[in-house]
């Protein structure tokens, strides 16, 4: 609440910093490389907010004049706000990283490519189709990381992250079942049955943990790379509400 608001929002974006590095310590997943990889990109969100929240107190006017010193200072703090802005549009690319590393391999293996390339085959089929995959991805982060067409990209990285997350993680679907199961990409859980309510369980945090991912990108879709960035250094964007009447 503190974050999205225009009252305590920077001092809301430190204290879910400090929750984001607490957080895979405290659930034992400092191990689990996608866990930790997909709350970098949360942390990157909230520094990209965090910038723009400091840069909203650096743009507003100083009663009575402006001194030297409050100048140097105001300049400071704005160049304080476009480092962080560019670290958190680094960060907000590192689970894609990992998706690019991993998950295209295991996507690539499951699918029916003809001879030689079947489910579980790593055939030449496979290893093209992993390979594009992996290009395309890393592309589209390096993209995201130098400011070039980043408000594009990180829409399309944001609505690809919110359809894969429905289609893995349909929790509502497992609060209707009896059935058991078995957990799996949870570190100290691997190959535990578990019934239909705790699996229900599992699934929603994921989900919600892709909504944060897809908020993280969102919010480089609203405030924009910044001037550390290809695209934006004279100046973030501008879009024009209304014609303008001659």
């Amino acid at each position: 609440v503190l974050a999205s608001s225009g009252v305590g929002g920077e001092v809301g974006c430190y204290l879910l910093l400090g929750w984001c590095v607490w957080h895979p310590f405290m659930y034992g997943q400092a191990g689990n490389r996608e866990f930790v990889l997909e709350t970098a990109t949360i942390s990157g969100g909230l520094l990209i907010l965090l910038s723009h929240l400091l840069l909203l107190r650096t743009k507003a006017p100083l009663l009575g004049g402006v001194s030297a010193a409050a100048a140097q200072e105001q300049k400071d703090r704005t160049a304080t706000a476009h480092r962080i802005q560019a670290v958190g549009r680094v960060l907000v690319v590192s689970f894609f990283l990992y998706v690019a590393a991993t998950k295209t391999h295991a996507w690539s293996v499951s699918l029916s490519l003809g001879p030689g390339d079947g489910p579980g085959v790593w055939g030449w089929g496979t290893r093209t189709v992993e390979l594009l995959l992996s290009l395309l991805i890393l592309y589209l982060c390096w993209l995201v990381v130098i400011g070039m067409k980043s408000r594009g990209v990180a829409l399309l990285l944001a609505v690809t992250m919110f359809l894969a997350a429905v289609w893995m993680h349909p929790w509502c679907l497992f609060l209707f079942s009896s059935r058991t199961y078995t957990m799996q990409g949870v570190v100290g859980m691997e190959g535990f049955e578990v019934d239909a309510f705790t699996m229900a369980d599992h699934h929603r945090y994921f989900f919600f943990q892709s909504m944060s991912t897809v908020g993280a990108l969102l919010l480089l879709v609203v405030h924009g790379p910044g001037p550390l960035s290809a695209d934006e250094q004279d100046g973030p964007l501008e879009f024009a509400s209304e014609k303008t009447v001659a």
